[in-house]
């Protein structure tokens, strides 16, 4: 059943010991709620060690991804025991998975409605509790398909490396289309040049936004060699930097649109 375009989808999430489970589901003309789509999968590896709330946070962001192309043109009532959203806003130093999950989250118009005793939620605690087999494929579009238009709108990313006597670090800031910020930083494991610490901190902002689905970005660097390197204005000289050159560039080409100042 597709949904129905200008209402609100309802989203319901569970996370036990060792399994997800999600309903999407939609009140119809006459108020009754229909289900749309079910999901559920085992957790696999590290996984199985997150706490509960970042289960709870890892059953939303599998829903999402799962489900992109429907929540982005609805808004979306999430219901579950816990509440995702307000854990990872109240994360003070977002780790790199955290800093993922928020980033893919700030797409969304997502609104947490506390549990009651609800039928979907029954429902989607039970899929948790029997998950998809790990060799079971599911389906990437859902039943009576209906994409409707969306706009591709343009992220901003601001990215800068800098490298130190004991070591190097590298920080992004993302600016989302609303105006939201979500700010990341990490060490580099191995002693560099501030050139190649600038082409680091390039390189993962952009498997970074790949992976949450960005298709449309306008990239910051401080790094003027680094920026007109890739703009095709200098030509790479320094050996070490070919092949974070070559790596930054084939990144780029994944993108719908990107421009790079």
């Amino acid at each position: 059943m597709a949904p129905i375009k200008g209402k609100p989808l309802i989203l319901y999430i569970a996370a036990l010991e060792r399994s997800l489970g999600a309903l999407l589901a939609q009140h119809n003309d006459d108020g009754k709620e229909n289900a749309l789509y079910y999901l559920s999968r085992t957790l696999v590896g590290a996984e199985q060690n997150y706490t509960s709330i970042e289960k709870v946070c890892l059953a939303l962001v599998f829903a999402v991804q799962k489900l992109r192309h429907y929540i982005l043109s609805h808004r979306v009532i999430l219901i579950s025991k816990a509440d995702p959203l307000r854990y990872l806003m109240s994360k003070p130093v977002l780790s790199g998975r955290i800093a993922k999950w928020s980033l893919l989250l700030s797409e969304f118009e997502i609104k947490f409605v506390p549990q009651k005793a609800i039928k979907g939620q029954a429902l989607a605690d039970f899929l948790a509790a029997h998950p998809t087999p790990d060799n079971m494929e599911l389906p990437a579009d859902l039943p009576d398909e209906e994409v409707f238009t969306i706009e591709a709108l343009t992220w901003q990313l601001y990215f800068d490396g800098a490298a130190r006597r004991n070591g190097a670090g590298a920080g992004l800031v993302f600016i989302t289309p609303s105006g939201g910020l979500i700010p990341y930083s990490f060490s580099l494991l191995t002693l560099c040049s501030n050139n190649v610490a600038e082409y680091e901190a390039l390189i993962i902002g952009l498997e970074i936004a790949l992976e949450m689905h960005i298709d449309c970005l306008q990239a910051y660097g401080d790094s003027q060699l680094v920026v007109r390197q890739l703009n095709g204005q200098y030509a790479v000289r320094n050996a070490t930097l070919v092949s974070y050159h070559d790596r930054a560039k084939y990144l780029m080409s994944q993108f719908q649109d990107i421009h790079g100042t």
